[in-house]
């Protein structure tokens, strides 16, 4: 039995378990590893999740870029980026690699369009 299913059977808390079994010398089982990817995470918020988070979500989905896809640069004394294509951050599909540089030129580019056509 787990410490929280003992505390449970006998109306008290894990930590009063736990301390019991400290005073006694009861050593406590490791903890399984568990599966916490995707929707098997109880913190998940699928599309809900913040900016932040879906580019760390891409990162760990396609790994951390090395190389820029626009300007072929290389080496690890560049910054890369996984840079948003259309504005669909919930889509791990729809980033490209780009050192610093590119990713800030593309995002500068795009803003400079969206206010293009907001004036149109």
């Amino acid at each position: 039995m787990s410490q929280v299913e003992i505390a449970k059977k006998y109306g008290t808390t894990q930590k009063v378990v736990w301390s019991a079994m400290r005073a006694f010398g009861i050593p406590a089982r490791k903890t399984a590893k568990r599966d916490q990817r995707s929707s098997l995470n109880t913190s998940w918020k699928g599309t809900g999740a913040g900016y932040q988070a879906l580019h760390v979500r891409v990162g760990r989905l396609r790994g951390k870029p090395m190389k820029c896809e626009r300007c072929d640069r290389t080496g690890p004394e560049h910054n890369y980026d996984w840079a948003n294509l259309s504005g669909r951050f919930d889509d791990p599909s729809d980033y490209q690699r780009m050192c610093r540089s590119c990713h800030r030129r593309y995002d500068n580019a795009r803003r400079k369009a969206a206010v293009q056509r907001e004036v149109s």
